[in-house]
């Protein structure tokens, strides 16, 4: 009983990661503002000057609001682009990215600090340029190398928890791209446990990074492996329908006209899916859709 609870919650967990990631990222940005602020002001009240309660708040609110708005762009740059690079290039590209991630976050604090002081009727000053900014880029290059830090491990343990997916064939090497080469099962590993999973029980597969991650019923299950490759070993069931997007035929229950000229899928399950006007006409061919 208890095995069960306690796979059930990894389970919501997985499946709700992003929404726990968003959650961890709320409470740190209420902690990091309250333990700031409040050292601030007593580090004021013990150098013996006075400073109104709302400016060290106003000083760390804006500067964590730019962090947050920040995060996404630098998972994305992540994803998109550093993800298939070496460890090396990736750590080097990312002590570069801390210049413009300083630059932008300095220039967005300062603007949110003006219109607060505004608001309160009051003048912010920011200092002398090149020395404020020297000494928010020391801040700022530690606060972005901690957070790719925080982001990767946390990812790390949801890969776990999520289980990797392999293909499985004879001797249990990769197969090769070929069309008589259609595996039929995966192997998945996950939490030091290994089992099969068909190939036919896919739903659909969506893009991230270099992972493929493979929808089967409630579960997620990456995959290291391009879209590209991917779509030549997979059955004739699966078609494209987005850059980033496959899914099993038979699990379409019905395709609907946009105004913008693409098409939206609903699966059986429920879930919707965009379809491309790149991949319009090859998923009519082979719907025989008119």
């Amino acid at each position: 009983m208890s095995f069960n609870i306690q796979n059930e919650n990894i389970q919501g967990f997985v499946k709700h990661q992003k929404l726990w990631g968003a959650l961890l990222l709320s409470v740190w940005f209420v902690i990091n503002v309250i333990v700031l602020a409040t050292t601030r002001i007593m580090e004021f009240e013990r150098a013996g000057q006075e400073v109104a309660a709302w400016q060290p708040f106003c000083w760390e609110i804006s500067s964590v609001v730019m962090i947050l708005l920040l995060i996404p762009a630098g998972v994305w740059i992540q994803d998109r682009w550093l993800s298939s690079q070496s460890l090396r290039a990736q750590l080097l590209w990312h002590a570069a990215l801390t210049l413009p991630f300083s630059i932008i976050h300095v220039a967005g604090m300062v603007a949110i600090r003006q219109l607060c002081y505004e608001l309160m009727d009051a003048q912010y000053y920011f200092g002398d340029i090149p020395t404020e900014f020297l000494y928010e880029y020391r801040k700022d290059a530690q606060t972005y190398l901690t957070m790719a830090m925080i982001i990767f491990g946390y990812r790390l343990i949801v890969r776990r928890l999520q289980g990797e997916a392999k293909y499985l064939d004879k001797g249990d090497s990769e197969p090769e791209q070929t069309n008589d080469t259609k595996p039929e099962r995966l192997l998945v590993k996950k939490l030091d446990r290994e089992f099969l999973v068909q190939v036919s029980a896919i739903e659909w597969i969506e893009a991230s990074g270099n992972y493929a991650n493979l929808h089967v019923k409630d579960s997620v299950y990456p995959m290291r492996i391009t879209m590209e490759k991917l779509e030549k070993l997979l059955p004739d069931n699966f078609i494209r329908v987005h850059r980033s997007t496959i899914v099993d035929m038979g699990q379409i229950q019905e395709v609907e006209a946009l105004d913008a000229g693409d098409y939206q899928i609903k699966l059986h399950s429920g879930k919707t899916l965009t379809l491309s006007r790149r991949y319009r006409e090859a998923f009519k061919n082979q719907l025989s859709l008119g």
